[in-house]
């Protein structure tokens, strides 16, 4: 049995990763960014929804296989609303959706050798937590998950997720617009498309960071977008109600990407 001999387990799992890394590698990023009003998150894509309302505050990006992201996004819309149904709406965080629900679920999948991984990175948002106006949390194909405030982003790879997190460290997001922040999740995305199409991506991170400064961003986004659609979403703060999900508008949209649909 593979589960009594620890390097046949220890291989398989090395398999794994390197088999669910290439699945992903290649696939659209996906940015949350807050902003002055509430939460930002973004994608690009073709026809299959990215982007979904978990709860009231809280939602989620992804990217990987669908049928996977469909699961996570069941798993973690039942885990709210039987915390909402059994408590309170204020009892359902995201914090404890992805300590309890979606952390655990990945990690068993990915390490059960026996079992098909889920081929997914999860992206997920929070508005007005407790301790951040956004606050939001990453989950990787093999259950790890990281707490950020104020963005967060996952690209195909780990280079990527580093070249769009450089995108937005200077950023001062409590201040921005909504339409500054769609500016700036749009190019962070495009540097995350850009590094995951990379063959060879340089060790050194000087060289890696002068190519990335040289490559024309704004130019991807505009041949991205002769294929590609935007998907964006809010959380914000001014819409009445408890939910504070809205989609944007095709007008909000066309806005946001008129610098890059110039020439068209």
């Amino acid at each position: 049995m593979m589960l009594d001999e620890p390097y046949r387990w220890a291989d398989a799992v090395s398999n794994r990763r390197e088999y669910v890394e290439d699945q992903l590698t290649g696939g659209s990023p996906v940015v949350g960014l807050g902003y002055k009003d509430g939460t930002l998150l973004l994608t690009m894509g073709r026809v299959q929804q990215k982007i979904y309302e978990i709860y009231d505050r809280i939602g989620m990006a992804s990217l990987g296989h669908p049928t996977d992201i469909e699961k996570l996004r069941q798993s973690a819309v039942d885990l709210a609303s039987v915390v909402g149904f059994n408590y309170s709406d204020a009892d359902v965080t995201l914090q404890q959706i992805v300590h309890f629900g979606l952390g655990p679920a990945v990690k068993t999948s990915f390490d059960e050798v026996y079992r098909s991984p889920f081929i997914v990175r999860i992206l997920l948002a929070e508005l007005d937590a407790q301790d951040g106006a956004a606050t939001f949390y990453t989950v990787d194909y093999d259950g790890a998950f990281q707490k950020s405030v104020g963005f967060a982003v996952l690209g195909g790879n780990a280079e990527a997720d580093k070249a769009m997190q450089g995108r937005l460290d200077d950023l001062d997001w409590e201040k921005l617009s909504l339409a500054k922040a769609m500016d700036a999740a749009l190019i962070s995305w495009a540097a995350g498309r850009w590094m995951g199409e990379q063959t060879e991506i340089p060790e050194d991170e000087a060289e890696l960071e002068k190519a990335l400064a040289e490559a024309d961003l704004p130019g991807i986004l505009k041949a991205e977008l002769e294929s590609l659609v935007v998907e964006a979403a809010v959380f914000d703060r001014g819409v009445p109600g408890k939910c504070k999900y809205r989609q944007l508008t095709d007008k909000e949209l066309a806005s946001a990407l008129k610098p890059y649909r110039a020439a068209q």
